[in-house]
């Protein structure tokens, strides 16, 4: 049964730290300033910069990072309980805090418990690695995650998405396969070899080295690359730290989408 309007006392703020740790909000700062607790969200996905000094220089606060098994499995004592003692709990989470769906869980079982929340929001993958590709807002399609073939198998999903997208016009979103804690990122090439396999294995002509894309990595660092090409030219692209995001750009690009596209890759598909 959900408890509505008890107030323990505590609170859970979830705070975006951004893309990258210059991003985070000055209202996000001062919430770390206020917490009697700073955890990290060192699981979902990746903050560009040293994060821990970053808190450390700005607000003295000695924060926790947690992972995967902290925020999912162990979060009523690391999250809840210190809550329910009457103590203010930060958790800092990479991009924008409800983009993920762990968070959007935390609250529901925050929201159980009586216990107050805030949420810091902050810039994004989506819809940022669209909009500094030069592509429109209003044009983006459903979001997929390609992952990696698990035990020989790949996901057909994608596939899927993308041929529905193009039924639309939108742009597809592809968001690569990350696993911080196996040391794992998918690489541009990698992500666009899984997708021609796909192909092959379809045949239905949805993909093809000469359908064209954005390969986004490490947005808003401060070595971001973000190059316009065709599928066979991005799978030439060197390795890059990331994290790696492939929009396949929809089938009749806006003229406008066109021409911007253009100048933002010669500005910034950095090749070394």
């Amino acid at each position: 049964m959900v408890r509505v309007g008890k107030d323990v006392g505590g609170k859970l703020v979830l705070v975006g730290a951004g893309l990258s740790v210059d991003l985070i909000t000055l209202r996000g700062i001062k919430k770390i300033l206020e917490a009697d607790i700073v955890y990290v969200d060192s699981y979902t996905s990746v903050v560009l910069g040293d994060l821990r000094s970053f808190l450390k220089s700005h607000t003295g606060k000695e924060a926790v990072f947690l992972g995967r098994e902290d925020i999912e499995e162990r979060f009523l004592e690391t999250l809840i309980k210190p809550a329910l003692e009457g103590l203010k709990v930060v958790l800092v989470v990479p991009g924008n805090p409800l983009d993920a769906t762990t968070h959007v869980s935390l609250l529901s079982e925050v929201s159980r418990r009586g216990i107050d929340f805030e949420v810091v929001p902050a810039p994004g993958i989506i819809p940022n690695a669209l909009t500094m590709s030069g592509l429109m807002v209003y044009k983006i399609g459903k979001i997929v995650t390609l992952t990696y073939p698990k035990s020989g198998i790949i996901s057909e999903y994608p596939y899927d998405v993308i041929k529905d997208n193009d039924l639309r016009n939108l742009h597809t979103p592809l968001l690569t396969e990350i696993d911080l804690e196996k040391g794992v990122k998918m690489q541009v090439k990698e992500a666009v070899e899984i997708l021609l396999q796909l192909e092959s294995m379809r045949r239905e002509g949805v993909l093809s080295e000469s359908r064209r894309a954005v390969a986004v990595s490490g947005l808003c660092g401060e070595e971001q690359r973000i190059c316009f090409g065709t599928l066979k030219d991005l799978m030439e692209l060197p390795t890059h730290e990331g994290p790696h995001t492939l929009v396949i750009t929809s089938p009749q690009m806006h003229f406008m989408e066109e021409e911007i596209t253009q100048i933002i890759s010669r500005k910034y598909c950095r090749l070394t």
